[in-house]
């Protein structure tokens, strides 16, 4: 009988007050049900934020589309113009933005749930071990419910302060006025993605990583920031999207 067993119910608790035996037990152990309990609490937590922020978001999306197109409207007649009004009306609704929000933010998260856990997978590689990819998914998603915690307090916030975080993590730091111009700034993108549940994610990944290659501390340490540093290169792909798209026009 293995003694490290334990429901889902309490591996969903466990991982806050006991990281390593529940993540131990999602990797010896990587069913089907050990998959959809945290992927449904994250889905659960970005469907939350997403509804709860569409509202505000529409505000400001409204917002930057009258910036944008104010320029333009002189050009176009009294039809044309109107059209473009309903069409910028119907795209920037909040029923539009919460629903575009929630089906590509669940298929963003698939698809970085399986590039993450091809990274360790890699990793756990090159410590010489032979972990299954599957276990190095599942691992991932138990890692990212940290997340799911930062989404929910997200809504908390929009919620008592009926607007969005203006810049997230330390981006502040370098923050500027004009947002277009924080887009373009690598440096921006990179401390928006700095907060306590990246740390707390880093962690939760580092245990995995001492438990399913059972490097030393050294080795663990430096797969733990060779994992943060390749996931923060391609979290950074909007900024240099947008650094791009500035210098083209």
């Amino acid at each position: 009988m293995n003694d490290n067993r334990m429901s889902i119910w309490r591996a969903l608790f466990g991982w806050i007050d006991q990281p390593k035996k529940t993540l131990r037990y999602v990797m010896e152990q990587p069913r089907w049900s050990l998959w959809l309990a945290p992927a449904l609490v994250i889905v659960v937590s970005l469907i939350i934020v997403t509804v709860v922020s569409a509202p505000a978001m529409s505000e400001l999306t409204k917002e930057q589309a009258a910036q944008q197109m104010e320029a333009q409207m002189g050009s176009l007649s009294g039809d044309e113009g109107e059209q473009v009004q309903r069409t910028l009306e119907t795209f920037t609704s909040p029923l539009f933005l919460a629903a575009t929000g929630i089906v590509l933010g669940i298929l963003g998260l698939v698809l970085t749930w399986l590039f993450r856990g091809a990274v360790l997978f890699f990793i756990s590689y090159l410590f010489g071990t032979d972990n299954r990819y599957v276990q190095m998914v599942t691992l991932v998603l138990w890692c990212w419910l940290p997340f799911a915690l930062r989404d929910l307090v997200q809504a908390v916030y929009v919620v008592i302060n009926g607007q969005l975080p203006l810049n997230k993590g330390l981006s502040f730091l370098v923050a500027s006025s004009d947002q277009a111009q924080n887009a373009g700034n690598l440096l921006y993108g990179l401390l928006s993605q700095v907060d306590p549940f990246l740390v707390w994610h880093l962690i939760l990944v580092g245990v995995s990583l001492a438990l399913s290659t059972r490097s030393t501390r050294l080795k663990t340490a430096l797969g733990t920031v060779g994992y943060w540093a390749v996931t923060a290169a391609v979290g950074l792909a909007p900024s240099l999207l947008g650094m791009l798209t500035s210098a083209a026009f």
